[in-house]
């Protein structure tokens, strides 16, 4: 069903941009119109500054012509977290020291679905398209911009939610990460589905509890695959083979404490210094991703709650110092091993 209220509002604030796109007058693709039927204000330079900031956290948001600008927004809160349908004409966000909070912190996980943006956070920079996403962090400064017009969906989540895999998100935040395959795929299909259910029915407390476990569960799930960004990393089709080949002989070799660089390059049939030209395109190096890898794992193994001791997980792993293998698992998670939630955990 169409709403014609601000029909003339449209009218009077669309523009053309350099790629002959117009934001209200062009033909509209599925998420569009869905976009367009479950919020139609358009919003104007003044309006979407006061809705970024209601949504996200202040900005200061800068518009080409602030009196040409138009933008869209759908918006529902899950429990604590917020969930958003973004449609906009291009656009510059800055936070700078003047608007951090010192609590409430939260990150913001970017999709594009149309457009790309750039984004610079502590010295990281990274231009994200459509098929990836990425990580914000509220407590630092930074700044986003696209130049076009841009359609996204974002998901702010307290950091809180989040604290026992701190590292993980200090690790990956402002860095690509795919969602044309595996959890990163299943994470975005789960964000349009629950931004569709959230901005067109009325949720208990119950169901909004349960959509957000539910993201918070793939989220994890994305941040503790870090295999997924061998393959999946923007390298030539050669070079993703040889990443793929690494990590499948790794992960059938992780019991194995000496899966050095040497081994696993002669297992591959590729030389030593290639190995390591390949994890310079990554976001660790290989003795970073095997730790993580194997950390992983056991965090998996543990979880199941089918094994006889922690010594025996971390021996699966490749871990021979257990003292080690407790202190930089603990680091990782935020709990020790034997701290580990089981889905068998004996009740008390």
């Amino acid at each position: 069903m169409k709403n014609t209220s601000h029909d003339k509002e449209a009218d009077r604030k669309n523009h053309e941009y350099a790629d002959g796109s117009r934001l209200n007058n062009r033909q509209k693709s599925e998420p569009e119109l869905q976009n367009q039927q479950l919020h139609q204000q358009l919003l104007g330079a003044d309006g979407w500054q006061r809705v970024i900031n209601e949504t996200y956290f202040d900005l200061k948001v800068q518009v080409r012509k602030s009196n040409q600008f138009a933008g869209q927004m759908q918006q529902a809160n899950l429990a604590q977290m917020g969930i958003s349908g973004y449609f906009a004409d291009a656009a510059h966000y800055q936070r700078s020291g003047q608007h951090l909070s010192q609590n409430g912190d939260s990150i913001l996980l970017t999709f594009p679905l149309q457009g790309s943006v750039h984004f610079e956070q502590q010295k990281r920079e990274l231009t994200c398209h459509p098929g990836q996403f990425f990580i914000e962090l509220s407590h630092q400064p930074y700044q986003f911009y696209h130049t076009q017009t841009a359609e996204l969906q974002v998901l702010k989540v307290p950091i809180g939610k989040l604290s026992s895999h701190q590292r993980l998100i200090e690790q990956y935040f402002a860095k690509p990460i795919t969602t044309e395959k595996g959890s990163g795929r299943l994470l975005q299909h789960q964000i349009t589905h629950t931004l569709h259910l959230a901005t067109s029915l009325t949720l208990s407390t119950t169901e909004s509890q349960l959509l957000q476990q539910q993201l918070l569960d793939l989220i994890i799930l994305t941040l503790h695959r870090p295999t997924l960004s061998l393959a999946d990393s923007q390298v030539s089709t050669i070079k993703a083979a040889h990443l793929l080949r690494i990590e499948n002989f790794i992960y059938f070799h992780l019991a194995d404490p000496q899966l050095s660089p040497q081994l696993v390059a002669q297992a591959c049939h590729i030389s030593e210094r290639y190995l390591h030209i390949l994890f310079k395109e990554m976001p660790y190096t290989f003795a970073e991703w095997v730790k993580i890898t194997r950390l992983a794992v056991a965090n998996k193994l543990l979880i199941k709650g089918s094994h006889s001791s922690v010594a025996d997980i971390g021996y699966q792993v490749g871990f021979t110092d257990q003292s080690y293998f407790s202190r930089i698992y603990k680091q990782q998670f935020g709990y020790s091993p034997k701290d580990t939630p089981s889905h068998h955990a004996k009740p008390h």
